[in-house]
């Protein structure tokens, strides 16, 4: 080949390289900008997507609020977590701007949908230049079982205490009317003795509102603080659903929300006297404070009702007549007693003495009721706990007329334990409580 031959060759090829990396360059340059689009068209749906999702949640949250709008509400978290304007898409009122809609059906469900368009910028050169993308959000409010726990106890008299209570509890069953035809309440009332005021149930405004309002105010409701008891007939036949077989799907949530303004002071146990075995009510007088000295009251109570069944929780023996002839534990002085065997006793003895120890001291007696009153209650919450009921807390009162550690070891933890020193502040609690349990029965 001549020289000029090869080198009019070797000009048409880097021309010909120059072609190639030009179309090249062009291509990569449009994948490029294809990738940025897609990368931003996939944002601006993420983003659409977790706001009708907060939105459906928001909603949800409130399908039992009278005070709000539903649909209203849900839409209007919708513009809150994607506001017009918002990643470069259209500003309000122009087209293509995001749009939410709402909708609630039967079954407490909160259906949203957001629409937008999203804006092309350097996919303009392909003839693309917006794309339109929606996302729909679900929520669906669980059924709830919800059990009040509520002191009633002689401390609750004066200060106007009972009747703040009352409205706080009033406003607190008043939040979930609109799903009373579904979800199910209760209420239970202790002092020394317990009471089932209102069993578990639907349709529960009006008979909780009066088993509330029935609450006896102070004098009427002498005694101590079985909180014990209390709790245990939460899990009753007129408490929660046992759920133990159910998966977890199929599961309604359950609450338990206990109130006092004291420490525990009493627990139900059996008791004999005489060879006669009771059902009975133990208790001490005062509240459970370091330091106290008080007595175990004179006469065991009834479990059903604020009665006494005059039988004397001491001395403390065998449960026989020590008076007469035949075999006995207890001789003078006590011979003129009936004794009493505390059958709790055979598992948890008074520290130093056997479970059917004549006269066991007083004091040492007060002191043992005191801790079984506050372990057995924190045994009856944990056996709730583990059947997947979550316990709220309220304690009114100062750290010296309430032991807060005692409180929130009861409590299912942190942001289930509430305490105020001013009884005008139960019923914000009260409502705070409510809303913590709308957040928590949607998904």
């Amino acid at each position: 080949m001549r020289i000029q031959e090869l080198g009019k060759f070797r000009r048409d090829e880097r021309g010909a390289v120059l072609f190639t990396f030009t179309l090249i360059f062009i291509v990569l340059i449009g994948f490029t900008a294809l990738a940025y689009e897609a990368g931003y068209w996939y944002l601006v749906r993420s983003e659409l997507s977790k706001s009708v999702d907060a939105a459906a949640l928001a909603g949800a949250a409130n399908i039992s609020n009278p005070y709000v709008d539903t649909a209203a509400i849900a839409r209007e978290f919708g513009n809150e977590n994607f506001p017009a304007g918002y990643l470069g898409t259209p500003a309000d009122g122009a087209d293509g701007s995001v749009q939410f809609e709402a909708s609630m059906d039967s079954n407490s469900t909160v259906r949203v949908s957001g629409r937008v368009t999203a804006l092309a910028t350097l996919a303009r050169l392909f003839g693309v230049d917006r794309v339109a993308t929606a996302a729909t959000g679900v929520a669906q409010k669980k059924e709830v079982e919800i059990m009040m726990i509520l002191d009633r106890s002689g401390s609750m008299d004066g200060s106007a205490k009972i009747g703040r209570l009352k409205s706080a509890a009033r406003s607190f069953v008043a939040y979930f009317a609109d799903t009373q035809d579904e979800d199910r309440m209760g209420l239970i009332t202790f002092a020394t003795s317990v009471t089932v005021s209102s069993p578990l149930g639907t349709d529960y405004v009006t008979r909780m509102t009066n088993a509330i309002n029935a609450m006896c105010p102070g004098n009427d409701c002498e005694g101590a603080t079985n909180a014990e008891d209390a709790l245990a007939q939460s899990d009753g036949p007129y408490g929660f659903s046992d759920q133990s077989g159910l998966p977890g799907d199929q599961r309604v949530q359950q609450f338990l929300i206990f109130f006092s303004d004291g420490m525990p002071t009493a627990f139900r146990g059996g008791f004999r006297q005489n060879n006669i075995h009771y059902d009975a009510v133990t208790c001490v007088t005062g509240n459970c404070r370091p330091g106290d000295t008080p007595d175990v009251y004179n006469n065991l109570g009834r479990p059903d009702r604020e009665q006494w069944l005059g039988i004397d929780p001491l001395p403390t023996g065998d449960g026989r007549s020590t008076s007469g002839s035949g075999p006995t534990r207890c001789g003078a002085p006590y011979g003129r007693y009936l004794n009493t065997k505390w059958h709790i006793f055979e598992s948890r003895p008074v520290p130093g003495y056997s479970a059917e120890h004549c006269s066991i001291p007083e004091r040492n007696v007060y002191y043992h009721v005191c801790n079984l009153a506050s372990a057995m209650t924190l045994e009856n919450a944990q056996a709730l706990k583990d059947k997947g009921i979550r316990i709220y807390t309220i304690g009114l009162g100062s750290s010296g007329t309430i032991d807060p550690a005692f409180l929130r070891a009861l409590s299912s933890g942190s942001g289930y334990y509430y305490q105020t020193p001013d009884s005008s502040q139960l019923e914000e609690i009260f409502q705070q409580v409510a809303m913590q349990i709308k957040l928590r029965l949607v998904q």
